[in-house]
């Protein structure tokens, strides 16, 4: 079955944006509290690539897409699976990255040495979410009729 492609994707932005939002406001509200010490930049240069790449990838499809001269009266449709696919991965990484900042004074490790083994798992769930999304902007389909 498809589906509209502009009500996916907006929940896929809000998704991304809220999440990575969340991230952002954390990680500087923890370095501004000294949370990291000396090991910020450290900290930084681990939780960025978290997520900044996949809002390039979002932010480049908008923009290919709003750019893009499509035909105006066709419907442009996603294959639901792939929608589907790629918001659950994308809610379920956010809160694992989430996670493992919120629950990081619970565990032995210092939170910074935590982010850094973190990155073991992380780096796969990733490139499974890339996968997923990337399956879902290929799936596009322009119809005339829905």
């Amino acid at each position: 079955m498809r589906i509209l492609v502009a009500d996916s994707q907006r929940r896929l932005v809000f998704i991304w944006f809220t999440g990575s939002g969340f991230l952002l406001a954390l990680l500087l509200l923890q370095t501004f509290f000294g949370q990291y010490g000396s090991e910020a930049r450290e900290v930084w240069g681990l939780m960025l690539p978290t997520f900044v790449p996949t809002l390039f990838l979002i932010i480049g499809t908008l923009l290919a897409d709003a750019t893009s001269s499509a035909d105006p009266e066709a419907s442009v449709t996603v294959d639901r699976f792939f929608f589907r696919l790629a918001d659950f991965l994308s809610i379920a990484y956010l809160a694992t990255v989430v996670l493992i900042i919120l629950l990081s004074p619970f565990s032995k490790l210092s939170q910074p040495e935590l982010i850094k083994l973190s990155n073991l798992w992380l780096a796969p769930f990733q490139g499974l979410v890339t996968a997923a999304l990337g399956a879902f902007f290929v799936s596009k389909n322009k119809t005339t009729d829905f």
